[in-house]
Formats: C-alpha cells, structure tokens, sequence
C-alpha cells in the first residue's frame, strides 16, 4: 500500500486563513504524518490561496488500492540551510548535515537543501516513472543522482512563488538504479517553506493513475487510528505499522506561546510482517493490529487514569519474546516498563507501559503506579479498557432500529467524544472538561465553542449528562472577556461591547479565551452566545438538572443573554461580526450567528419561563426582533434564506451558505413551503455532484469551502426529518455511514469534492462524531 505524508501546521491561525507572524511563534521543530485525501491530479490550482494550501491537512487521498510498484522514500532526510550546487551530486558527503521529517516546514526565509538516499530492490513496470514530492513552499530544483529532473518557481533575484503547484516529475529511463540520492533546493520567500505536505513516492503508470483516480462510490482513504484518555494522545498509522507520535496532554497549545509537543515518536515493535488487520477494538479507543501469531493493541487507559500509553502483546510465550520496541524520544524523557500475565498454556499477555518525566511528572512513579494497577487487574487490563467503553455504550440512548452499521459508527462516535474530552486527573485544573474540535492527527485539537456545542447536544441526546455538564462548565470557569472592546483598522470598536463569558472563538488548552489572528485582525464571533443557551437549554430540559442552571442563572444571563441582546442591530440581526466561517473583520451580517442566537434565545426563555426563573417579556422581545430580522433582511422571495445581509449577487461569494440549514434543523423556521424551496435551491447551488453526494459550504469558494462539509450533510438530513423528508434525510446519513464503515467509523471534517475521499481534518468531534449522533437520534425519534 501506499503511503501518503503531509505535514500540519501544529498551531494554525484559523480554519485555513493564515497568520504568518503568529504562526512563527508556535512553528512546529517536530513533523508528523497524515494519510489524506485529494483532488484529482492537477499541476496548477490557481483558485487557492497560500494561507489555504499551507494549512490544509487534506489535499490529496489515498485509495484502497494496493500500490505495490511505489517506492516509499523515507521520512527523515538530511537538511541545510546553506547553499552550494555541488549539494546536487550523489557523491557529495553529508553525513553531517541536520535531519528534518519530510513532509513539513521549516520556518526560514531562503534557501534551504534537502537530501535522501534510497534504494530501490524492485523494478518498476511500465513505460513512465514518476517522482511527486507534493506541494514546495516556494520555488524548487530537483535532482536525481546529480541530474536534474524538474523545477517549479524561479529564485533570487527574479524569485517567483510555485507553492500552488504538485511537484510531478517524469523521471528518465535508466536514472534510477539499486542506490540513489535525491537532492531538492528549495528558495522560501515567505510562510512555513519547504516540502510542507502532499504524496511524496516513486510511482509507474499504473500506481500513478491509481493515485489521483479512484474509483467512485464510499472508500477507504484514510489510514490513521487515535486513542486517548482525556490527558495523553496516540496516533497509530496502519500503513507504517507504528505509532507515529504520542502527545502529553490532547490539547494543542498550553498558551500563546507554547505548544504540546510529542513526547515519543515511530514507536514500532520488531515484527517483520505486516498485520493482517488493524482496527478499532469493539468500537472502543482500543486499537487492535492483528498479526498472524500475535495481537498488539495500543490504548491510552481510562481505567488507569494516568498520562500513559499502553502496548499490550498477546499470543505464543515464544512469539512475544521475541518482540521489542524501537522509538524515538520527543520533547521530555521517555520513561518504560513491562509486565507480564499468562493467559492460557503456553500462551501470555505482555503490556508495555510507556510515559514521559518533566517539571510536573515523575515518570518512573508514574509507572509503578501502573504496574500495580496492572497488577491488580491480574493481567486484564486490555479487557477491562474495553469493557469500560462498552460499559459507557450501553448507559446510551441508542436507538434500537438502527442499522448495524449505523451502530457500528455509533458506537465509534461515542468513543471518539469520550477521548476528545479533558479529563478530571489533567494537571491543569483550568484545563478540565474541555472537548475538542478534532483528535489528533486532525489538525483542530482545539476546544472551539461552535464545534463543543454539537458534542454537548449529542451527549444530551445520548443521555452522557456528566460529560455535557463538564464542558457547559468549563465554559462557564474558563478565562475570557478579553475582547469587549477591539479597535480595527477602520477606527470602528468591534468588540463585544459589554462584559461576556463565553470566547469569542476558541480556548487555548489552559482554560483561557483565544482568537486567532490575521491580517485582517481576531475572529470575534458571536453566534457562541446562542449556541452555548442552545447547548444549556438543552441539557437541563433532559438531564432535569435545573440547580445547575439556578446556581449560574445570574452569570448566564448578564453574561451570555445581554451580549446577544446588545449586539442587535437595527435592522434586527446581530451585527456585522466574523461568522461560523471565521472571516475576521470587518465581518458581515450572517444569518448562521443570527438563526442560532434567535434560537437560543427562545430556548432559554422557554426553560426559565417553566422553571419561574426569568420574567422572559424583555429576552422574549429581543427573540421576536431578531426572528423578524431573519424574515425581513435574509429570506429572498418567500424562496430562500441567504448567508448573509451584504449578500446581492446569487452568482457572487457566499450568497448561499449551507449554515442556513440551522433555521430547519433548530426548528426556529417551520413554513415548509419555505423549507422546500430552500432546500431544493441550495440541492442546485451547494449540491456536490454524484446524487447522494451532500452540500458545500458556500458558493463560489475556494475547495476547502466547495468540499463536501460532513457537518452541513448531517444537519440538513436533521432538517430534513423535521419536515418529514425521512427518505432524502436518511440518503444522507446512509453515504456518511457508508463511508465512516469503511474508514474505522471515524467521521472527517470534509470528502473531497471529487473523489469523495476523506478530507480536511480527521476525526472530527462536534462536527463529525456529534452532528452524526444528533442526526442518527433526530430521525429515528422522529
């Protein structure tokens, strides 16, 4: 098989609008891999922007075809910052020069080399050969045993960007032979710089076409396994047969200023085949390879609540002798240990305990710790991780008709939720019951309020009411107000202009408000207020816990209640402000911030009405005005409602936007006529071709923004079962379902737009794992 590398910026600015200035600061000195996914083959992709390509996770894919005549280069290659031609020869000694992990980037303004040597024990069929070395950041010159073989950019002094452009270069027969050195000057002129992502290989015709022309319908494209238990990370990738990295806590970033860094790396056991299978263990965070005579299973323990992975070997007492590890150490001291349980005659289980020692972990008691725990299992710790999460499985409200596989994925989205969460014993108290946007390797293991409003609901519908009530107070704990005034290039104040609780974006790992920065200033967003009395409403309407809304009443209220109120312009929407899609500043009008703020506001008022809580007439007002707004400024003709107020054009930028599918799903809109149209409209403009293909996010975009959004598939199929659409609604959820099965049931952040293959950031949480319980539990009730 396969197999595809892409690097991911650790700290990203924004969903795929960049800051360079910011990004320095948090620039990656480790590099990992990701199996991705991609458009069909093309030199030149001029729509895209470089903040865009740079920090995009999900470009190219990868098929399930096996590629069984592609020379996979290796990972780690020699690198200078220096510059000299004769670093092009074969000959050239440079055994002393430095290592960095290809894909990934370097953070340097100027010319850099890189260098690989690889051997080639096979011959290529076919009458092409192909080196494609991905996306270069900006301009390249490669060569093959000293010739050079293709070029893209021009450097200094007439320097000219190529970092839109797939490296793809045909290779000359007899060029290759059993030993080879791959040299590639590479000029950065701005950003990250180097070979940041893309497929990196050999390929003949046949492996070439294979690449970038899968066959249509649901696929396996995605190859990578994440487990955690709230504090620790793995990331295991079933092509390498490794574990690629290990992160010390789940979170991205502490702070501003300082990012998680792995603490282990290409952990491997000294297994010379390859497995048979790898999966998801019962659908739980257990990941289990299958060999012929041994099973390896890698866990981050909710049993054992301790910042540890754990590698439990299972099979023949002689088979498991003859296992070891190999790893590379990460940002702190790895610390290691074994111990070991007969099972049956003659067989055993081994369990290799790994952890990590800095300023506030001592490894080693970390481990005996976990040695006596394991002993205390008598040896069934594995079975006892996966019992937990079944255990958790079944306190679910799962519905009973439900397909097998939709259980499977289920059942999966419940794990994946489980491991995005925070846990209570994270050192950090501040950081606690926080769930993020995505696991790692996707590249949002942020806690964003948008995202952790769709996990809070599935729990709710789920009936996980302590999970729901940690995130609600998280937020509620969590350090923000930092943006009550913001002063803009334009003189005007766009911040939120009275006290408030809940971030305007997103929370650093610590507990503390973030909003990301660029060019055109912070996202200050706004439809976190509505969400977040969605979430609440939500909560404690199922959960009946009304003395946590009557012990926080006041904070609610004055801090999320009147900052919605106030923010109502006059022409009764929520002024301008950065949006769901995260524009920055000026902003506009969007109808996504007002919808779910209307909502919020309804629901709340709802709640506390019944509980004698509030004298709902004044909140009540600002929810008429703003469903008014809604009707009055973004409906168009009784046809359709529009993204935003600025919106003129249908044939212009983001007229049409899939967030509006919220005004059916929260039921805030119930004219079905109205429904109907939109519906059959946005089918037309946002529709991705291939019939049960679901909906981009905006018109006239970018590709991230004309991908596939598996978040905009599963609330329109939520709206669609309101109106009584129970067929189109479950076509929708069917291909998410059919594709998750296919891809460990894990749910992406995008499918490409063309090859349907998984994109963006992988797995998501609220909206992946979430969006797909809500929709699974909203059609089956319904």
């Amino acid at each position: 098989m396969i197999f595809i590398n892409i690097c991911f910026g650790l700290i990203t600015p924004g969903r795929m609008r960049g800051d360079w200035d910011r990004l320095s600061v948090l620039q990656l000195d480790w590099a990992f891999d990701d199996a991705f996914s991609c458009a069909v083959m093309s030199l030149r992709i001029p729509s895209l922007t470089k903040e865009a390509l740079l920090f995009s996770s999900a470009l190219f894919f990868v098929s399930n075809f096996s590629f069984s005549q592609t020379i996979l280069l290796p990972e780690r290659w020699l690198f200078s910052t220096t510059d000299s031609l004769i670093y092009s020869k074969a000959s050239f000694d440079d055994k002393e020069w430095n290592h960095i992990d290809v894909p990934s980037s370097w953070n340097y303004l100027g010319v850099a080399w890189y260098r690989t040597h690889f051997v080639i024990n096979k011959n290529l069929s076919g009458d092409s050969v192909y080196l494609v070395l991905g996306m270069i950041d900006d301009a390249d010159e490669s060569y093959l045993n000293g010739v050079r073989i293709g070029g893209m950019g021009k450097f200094p002094p007439d320097s000219q960007t190529a970092y839109d452009k797939l490296r793809i270069y045909k290779i000359p027969k007899k060029l290759l032979r059993k030993d080879n050195v791959l040299a590639i000057r590479v000029y950065n002129m701005m950003g990250p710089g180097g070979l940041v992502y893309g497929p990196i290989g050999i390929f003949d015709d046949h492996d070439f076409n294979a690449l970038f022309n899968p066959p249509p319908g649901p696929k396996k494209s995605f190859h990578q396994l994440v487990t955690s238990n709230g504090l620790v990370a793995a990331v295991y990738n079933e092509q390498r047969n490794e574990v690629q990295y290990a992160l010390p806590h789940i979170f991205q970033a502490y702070d501003s200023s300082c990012a998680v860094k792995p603490f282990i790396l290409r952990l491997a056991p000294s297994i010379d085949s390859k497995p048979v299978k790898t999966y998801y263990n019962h659908n739980t965070h257990v990941i289990t390879a299958d060999y012929r005579h041994l099973k390896v299973s890698y866990f981050a323990p909710f049993t054992i609540e301790k910042p540890v992975l754990i590698v439990a070997i299972s099979g023949w007492e002689g088979d498991i002798k003859k296992v070891s590890f190999s790893f590379e150490r990460g940002a702190a001291e790895v610390v290691s240990d074994s111990i070991s349980f007969p099972s049956h005659p003659g067989r055993s289980i081994k369990y290799y305990i790994f952890s990590y020692s800095d300023s506030l972990h001592n490894g080693d008691e970390i481990l005996q710790e976990v040695k006596k725990d394991i002993a205390v299992s008598k040896g069934f710790l594995l079975t006892n991780e996966i019992s937990y999460m079944r255990g958790v499985f079944a306190k679910c409200h799962i519905p009973k008709t439900i397909s097998r596989l939709e259980r499977r994925v289920m059942e999966q989205s419940i794990a994946i939720l489980k491991m995005a969460q925070v846990s209570e014993s994270e050192v950090f108290p501040g950081s606690r019951g926080q769930i993020l946007a995505s696991l790692p390797p996707g590249g949002w293991n942020i806690s964003w309020v948008r995202d952790g409003s769709y996990s809070i609901l599935a729990l709710n519908r789920l009936g996980l009411f302590q999970e729901a009530r940690r995130f609600l107070s998280f937020m509620l704990k969590a350090k923000s107000n930092h943006y009550v005034h913001f002063i803009y290039t334009d003189g005007r104040d766009y911040g939120v202009g009275v006290p408030y609780q809940i971030s305007v974006c997103r929370y650093f790992g610590l507990g503390k408000e973030e909003s990301d920065f660029n060019q055109e200033g912070p996202n200050i967003e706004l439809d976190g207020f509505g969400l977040y009395l969605i979430a609440l409403s939500d909560y404690v309407n199922r959960s009946r816990d009304t003395m946590f809304l009557i012990n926080n009443y006041q904070e609610i209220s004055r801090k999320i209640l009147d900052p919605i109120v106030h923010s109502i312009d006059s022409n009764g929407l929520i002024r301008k402000e950065s949006g769901p899609w995260e524009r920055h500043l000026p902003g506009k009008q969007f109808a996504y911030t007002s919808i779910v703020c209307a909502a919020g506001i309804r629901d709340f008022c709802a709640l506390t009405s019944k509980l004698n809580l509030l004298d709902a007439e004044g909140y009540m007002e600002a929810y008429t005005k703003l469903l008014n707004g809604i009707l009055e400024n973004l409906v168009v003709n009784h046809k359709l409602i529009k993204g935003n107020v600025e919106a003129i054009d249908p044939e212009k930028h983001d007229y049409f936007d899939g967030g509006t599918f919220e005004a059916f799903a929260l039921r805030l809109i119930t004219e079905k006529d109205l429904f109907e149209s939109h519906m059959r409209i946005y089918r037309k403009v946002l529709g991705v071709p291939g019939g049960i293909h679901g909906f981009s996010r905006i018109n006239n975009g970018d590709w991230y923004e004309t991908a596939e959004w598996i978040l905009l598939d599963l609330r329109g199929a939520s709206a669609l079962g309101n109106f009584g659409d129970r067929r189109d609604a479950m076509t929708l959820v069917k291909w998410v379902t059919d594709q998750a099965s296919l891809n460990f049931g894990l749910i992406p952040e995008l499918y490409n737009r063309k090859t349907s293959t998984y994109d963006g950031a992988v797995p998501m949480v609220g909206f992946g794992a979430g969006a797909y319980i809500i929709a699974i539990s909203d059609l089956y009730s319904n």
